[in-house]
């Protein structure tokens, strides 16, 4: 099992949804409302830019999280401000 951990800008919400839809998973948790950040990106203000993001958390199958990442790939690492997409996978020891 792995768990998906996915940031993204708030635009790229239903991309991530159908993603994870089309990929089988068969739950996820989505949290509207947060705040991503652009590290070491120039902002006039002095501070990293800061753009509105949701987060998806979705435990899947091991052959599963290849083909959510697949159908993502397009979006991700690509921030320059936004859309931006982070994707994260961990091992998930158990899922009951």
């Amino acid at each position: 099992m792995k768990q998906l951990t996915i940031l993204c800008s708030s635009d790229l919400s239903g991309v991530v949804h159908e993603a994870l839809v089309k990929a089988g998973v068969e739950g996820f948790l989505n949290l509207p409302g947060g705040t991503g950040v652009k590290p070491g990106a120039a902002a006039p203000h002095g501070r990293d830019p800061r753009w509105p993001a949701e987060m998806f958390i979705a435990p899947v199958p091991d052959p599963v999280a290849p083909k959510v990442m697949a159908a993502l790939e397009a979006y991700a690492g690509k921030c320059n401000m936004e859309p931006c997409l982070r994707i994260l996978v961990s091992p998930l020891e158990e899922v009951r």
